[in-house]
């Protein structure tokens, strides 16, 4: 596929939006954010909208298959709007959520939600409460669609990223022959990492319920007005797997900093998931500690050190947990 430049893009989006939706563009405010793909806050006369390109090197859009999985989530995110969620509405053209351009490239555009994103690590109490509310009323939502038999919501056979003790110890063998000419930083948290998995007990393993979960609910795909959540957004990940691994990125995510946990902020999520949907207790440690089974083996690993911004917070989330590993009872079993 040949390269297309920023410009040509905005002129086909421009198009596109003039000539399903009868909305003129104004104005096109780049979002430099994320890896690749093109964002865009787009002004026209009928308001302001969300616009995204995938770029073809970041994601397989040449494949159908793998394109089907982000329509597919897009329509979660509709199912979710429509059920009153916070979230933004994608618009549809033919009862799709992702569209081509002339270029070739895919696109989604939806309402634009208000709000700005807080630090990670640093969400307020409030905050928290909002989200854990806003994340049960989610999952609640994608349940009764599923229930409903509703082709967006209709489950596959099988769960991602069911927790396995052998391919954990295969991905560490791996990693550690890596990290042979490593520095002693990165050998040092691989080492902790071992012992973790060497730790772990059947219960860990023990299959969560599943269904349909966000699994990217972290800082930068939240937005907030004062204390109130004005919108999750970034629903490109969505899949069928363990809507408490949403729990556990979103403690992760608001709750520790370079202190450790934050005890009460954690507390403040689960009260507001339970507000809205059934959470026994103890269910935020195992989140937290199957967070970490899954996404330790993308962040520590001997790169790690090159790692800046983004990546570099899930490295210091997954390090710190580790850490603390043994504490972990103590912080969050009660929450």
């Amino acid at each position: 596929m040949p390269l297309t430049t920023e410009e040509q893009l905005v002129d086909e989006i421009a198009d596109w939006l003039d000539r399903h939706f009868a909305a003129r563009m104004l104005s096109a405010s780049r979002i430099r954010r994320g890896l690749m793909n093109e964002k865009w806050i787009v002004e026209t006369n009928k308001g302001k909208l969300f616009v995204k390109s995938y770029h073809p090197e970041r994601y397989k859009m040449h494949d159908p298959a793998f394109r089907g999985k982000i329509e597919n989530a897009l329509r979660l995110q509709l199912l979710l709007f429509q059920s009153g969620g916070a979230c933004p509405e994608p618009l549809t053209l033919e009862g799709r959520c992702m569209h081509s351009l002339p270029c070739g490239r895919y696109m989604t555009a939806m309402t634009c939600s208000p709000g700005a994103m807080a630090p990670a690590g640093k969400i307020s109490e409030p905050r928290l409460h909002a989200l854990g509310r806003a994340a049960a009323h989610m999952h609640n939502a994608w349940d009764s669609a599923a229930s409903l038999g509703l082709g967006a919501a209709l489950p596959p056979e099988e769960p991602l990223w069911r927790l396995s003790r052998e391919e954990m110890e295969r991905s560490w063998e791996a990693g550690w022959h890596e990290a042979r000419d490593s520095s002693e930083r990165v050998r040092s948290a691989m080492h902790v990492q071992k012992s973790i998995i060497d730790s772990l007990g059947e219960e860990d393993f023990a299959p969560l319920n599943a269904g349909w979960t966000h699994l990217d609910l972290w800082a930068d795909n939240l937005l907030f007005e004062g204390d109130a959540l004005t919108a999750i957004v970034d629903f490109d990940r969505a899949r069928y797997s363990f809507p408490l691994l949403d729990l556990g990125r979103a403690v992760l995510s608001g709750a520790l900093d370079e202190r450790g946990f934050r005890r009460d902020a954690a507390a403040a999520f689960a009260e507001g998931y339970r507000g809205a949907r059934p959470l026994p207790p103890g269910s935020i440690l195992q989140a937290v500690k199957y967070v970490w089974c899954i996404e330790s083996f993308w962040w520590i690993r001997p790169s790690f050190e090159s790692f800046s911004g983004v990546p570099a917070r899930f490295a210091d989330e997954m390090i710190g947990t580790a850490e603390r590993w043994e504490q972990l009872g103590d912080l969050l079993g009660n929450v």
